[in-house]
């Protein structure tokens, strides 16, 4: 009895088997390395910036290899051209502290930098502004995390002219890229992302005079990332600071088109930890002013701001604003922030909009099929809602006997709180961006999928789609509709897509080969082809 299944799987393996034996590792270590070692561990290449200009990579490092640096300073990472899949690993070689002036990726696909510091500070010439990490738009595919990137190490003593003057974290217009565990300090822009299927994650923005993030691309994610401590006012910069920006641009320039399926979850945003902090920049939470704003999921966010605009949608299309926490740092004006939808500038109402389970200051809610429901007004000091809600803690963590908890919906609820814990733990879902829980409850391993938010008008109020498909099922983290894509599109300086002032650390397979980097295991190969092939024989049905 013939068996048509036995080849496609006996080929795809021994192409597995083939592609996880040729794997490579490599090794980069300005101390002792030398432009004509061989990049083994016994004889090392001397910089990243000196492998790129040989001309390394797709030659000696291919698809699938890891390239580790050592200690020291590497230059600059300035690739263009290749494609590979799987992607080529550049890490932190394991207890080592590598360093780059900056990183940019040109017309390429299939990368990984890893565990790297970044800034100009580190050495290497130039003058002006730059952005420290660059995907551009005809690269894809790039993966950036757990790094670190600053224009200096220590801003506490800059002025206004420094702040203005600074460096620009990661922009990353390149679609299917992610930026994930970064920690971006002392910035101009944090991160800007302008291409189609991204995912920004789990990202720290640290002392920045501009955005924190930016978001222009459809199908993107932002999710449980760290946005504090704004600097310069209206009075010292023209840009209008926010914690999160978007803006359309379609054939008429900004807010003629549409900016799609975008989902902000699980993020921080504090205007200051410090009330005394010097040139304290006057923070917009998340604003969203240049509309249309399709599909959007807006859940689990926290914005702690004086500024009137906490969460404000201008021209929002079957959308919903679910689980949020906006709360005013002081009494003085601006402020308080509210949670808004509003017209379109050009005045066409939104519509099918859903602004649910919410704690705010103020709200400003209106269009075409608009749903506001079981939203809270919070007032004065907060007493008796949260953990900490004062400087520096800013804990907008629920107090056991709060007013919120059990108070909210399910529908459209989403199914993990800002910390991934798994709602409800009580009678009822509670309202804000946390779920009280006892302490001995621990976050979930996913983050929930990205939702309905692409699947337009649907539910009682016609905002996003059912209960059970807008609030994203129970995957893994970065199981969302933007898909394992990052982008950071542009700063005003970069020429980003409709930029303005307002508004383990191997990858690969990690086979190693005694005595050759690259050389297949042929007998490997032969052995698990055998098994297979017993394994396929055994399982065939009786006749």
């Amino acid at each position: 009895m013939k068996h048509p299944l036995f080849a496609p799987a006996l080929g795809s393996l021994l192409f597995t088997v083939a592609l996880s034996a040729r794997a490579a590792d490599f090794y980069v270590d300005p101390a002792s390395g030398s432009a004509a070692g061989d990049g083994s561990a016994a004889k090392p290449w001397k910089t990243l910036e000196e492998v790129i200009a040989a001309g390394l990579f797709g030659s000696a490092v291919k698809a699938g290899d890891t390239v580790h640096l050592l200690t020291g300073f590497h230059g600059e990472m300035m690739v263009s051209g290749g494609s590979y899949s799987p992607p080529i690993s550049v890490v932190a070689g394991a207890g080592q502290s590598p360093k780059l002036r900056r990183a940019r990726f040109s017309n390429t696909s299939g990368w990984l930098l890893r565990g790297v510091s970044v800034s100009p500070s580190h050495g290497g010439t130039g003058t002006g502004s730059i952005t420290m990490v660059e995907i551009q738009t005809s690269s894809s595919k790039v993966t950036v995390e757990d790094s670190e990137v600053f224009s200096v190490a220590d801003a506490s003593g800059w002025g206004a002219t420094e702040w203005l003057a600074a460096h620009s974290g990661v922009s990353v217009r390149g679609a299917e890229s992610v930026v994930r565990g970064n920690k971006i300090r002392n910035v101009r822009f944090g991160i800007s992302a302008d291409a189609a299927k991204v995912m920004i994650d789990g990202n720290v923005v640290e002392n920045f005079s501009a955005d924190g993030l930016r978001g222009l691309g459809d199908d993107q994610t932002f999710q449980y990332n760290l946005v504090k401590n704004s600097y310069l006012d209206d009075s010292l910069d023209s840009n209008h600071d926010d914690g999160f920006q978007s803006w359309s641009v379609g054939p008429g320039g900004v807010g003629t088109g549409e900016v799609k399926n975008m989902t902000l979850r699980g993020n921080v945003i504090i205007n200051s930890e410090n009330p005394a902090q010097p040139l304290k920049g006057t923070l917009q939470g998340i604003g969203c002013f240049d509309g249309t704003f399709v599909g959007w999921v807006v859940e689990n966010n926290v914005v702690i701001t004086n500024h009137w605009h906490g969460i404000s949608l201008y021209g929002a299309r079957d959308s919903r604003i679910v689980n949020n926490t906006v709360i005013d740092t002081d009494d003085a004006k601006p402020g308080p922030p509210w949670i808004m939808v509003n017209d379109h500038k050009n005045g066409t109402p939104s519509q099918n909009v859903v602004v649910r389970n919410n704690l705010a200051t103020d709200y400003d809610v209106k269009g075409t099929n608009v749903t506001q429901d079981h939203n809270v007004t919070l007032s004065g000091t907060f007493a008796g809602y949260f953990v900490n809600p004062s400087a520096p803690a800013w804990d907008l963590r629920l107090l056991k006997t709060s007013p919120a908890v059990d108070q909210g919906s399910t529908d459209l609820a989403p199914p993990l709180d800002a910390d991934k814990i798994q709602r409800p733990q009580g009678a009822g879902i509670d309202l804000g961006a946390y779920e009280w829980h006892d302490p001995s409850v621990v976050p979930t391993g996913g983050t929930g999928g990205g939702g309905g938010a692409a699947g337009g008008a649907g539910g009682s109020a016609g905002a996003g789609a059912s209960t059970s498909g807008g609030s994203g099922g129970g995957g893994g983290a970065g199981a969302t509709a933007g898909g394992a894509g990052a982008g950071a599109g542009g700063s005003p300086a970069s020429g980003g897509k409709g930029a303005k002032d307002d508004g383990g650390d191997d990858g690969g397979c990690g086979c190693r080969v005694p005595g050759s980097q690259r050389e297949p295991s042929l007998h490997a190969g032969l052995l698990l082809s055998a098994l297979a092939f017993g394994a396929l024989r055994r399982r065939r049905p009786a006749k």
